[in-house]
């Protein structure tokens, strides 16, 4: 099970990091949204104990893990407004694998 972090993703996570003084960014999942789950990014301030570093500055823990699994994340400056994308997504759940913007992995 891996989750991939475009180095895009990478540059930006770090410079919100160290520009906000925090430990991380932690991907996170919620019950809500057009497949009934939904995820998004937090800033963390501490590295939990079963949180995984997937790439630094990026820590996730176990059930966000599980659920991300197979995943890509990247961050996206093409538009007018940028934004992290999340791609395949609860794919291997059986989801469509696809969202960029609302969270939802139904797109």
């Amino acid at each position: 099970m891996t989750i991939t972090v475009t180095e895009s993703a990478r540059n930006k996570i770090e410079s919100m990091c160290i520009e906000g003084n925090m430990v991380a960014v932690r991907p996170f999942i919620e019950g809500t949204g057009c497949s009934g789950m939904t995820h998004s990014l937090t800033f963390a301030d501490e590295k939990l104990e079963l949180d995984t570093e997937i790439a630094p500055y990026l820590i996730i823990d176990p059930f966000a893990y599980h659920f991300m699994s197979g995943a890509t994340i990247d961050y996206d400056t093409s538009g007018m407004s940028p934004t992290f994308v999340f791609s395949d997504v609860f794919k291997e759940q059986g989801g469509t694998g696809m969202c960029g913007g609302c969270g939802g992995s139904g797109h």
